[in-house]
């Protein structure tokens, strides 16, 4: 009788507990929780996973393509979620996107947050706008580079054989002793020398030495 009566006191509890509505996992962290948690990642950065980068950018309005197209890239480019979620606490959402968007190494992301220093966003603007592959007026990569088109080196051969260079033109001589009477021609910078004597002076002279006037 005792068995019997514990048996339906199980099925029933059984029965409550799977009748409750449930709620999402995230609505039951309160967020005391979520404060704590982020003060552990500040004190051991190296705690951090990829969930809690996903949801720091989660906290701030960004559409979940761009978290999921932050998060991508960053794991193409080999960047650690370390990295990513002390940038996002030191400066913000927008600043990881900004920073995935302009190609910005992981190192010389690091290299800020040791330093405590701040990149120059106006710059980091620039590249990322020219990192957009369909920005305004301009073609996509895909279309004008194809990188699988490119051949092989040892598809590249050449036939020297049929190499033939043009035949230099014979220029026939010519007479310059026309020109023998013309004065020598100097460098710039040289000096001029005299290879002749100045003329003589042939007119008439009177007693007191002086030419004679006609």
């Amino acid at each position: 009788m005792y068995l019997g009566l514990c048996l339906i006191g199980v099925i029933a509890a059984v029965w409550a507990i799977t009748a409750l509505p449930t709620r999402p996992h995230t609505e039951t962290v309160r967020p005391r929780d979520l404060e704590r948690r982020d003060a552990q990642l500040r004190a051991c950065p190296d705690r951090v996973t990829k969930l809690d980068v996903e949801r720091a950018l989660a906290a701030h309005p960004l559409p979940e393509a761009t978290i999921a197209r932050v998060l991508g890239t960053a794991a193409e480019r080999g960047i650690t979620a370390r990295t990513m979620w002390v940038w996002v606490d030191r400066f913000g959402a927008d600043k990881l996107v900004l920073a995935i968007d302009a190609d910005v190494a992981e190192r010389r992301l690091r290299r800020h947050l040791d330093a405590g220093t701040a990149p120059d966003w106006a710059a980091m603007m620039v590249f990322a706008d020219l990192n957009n592959e369909t920005g305004p007026g301009a073609m996509p990569i895909a279309e004008f580079l194809d990188l699988d088109a490119v051949p092989h080196a040892d598809e590249l051969q050449f036939d020297l054989a049929e190499w033939e260079t043009p035949e230099t033109p014979v220029i026939a001589d010519v007479d310059l002793s026309q020109f023998s009477h013309l004065p020598p021609i100097y460098n710039p910078g040289l000096p001029v020398t005299r290879t002749a004597a100045p003329p003589v002076d042939q007119a008439p002279r009177t007693e007191g030495g002086w030419p004679q006037v006609a």
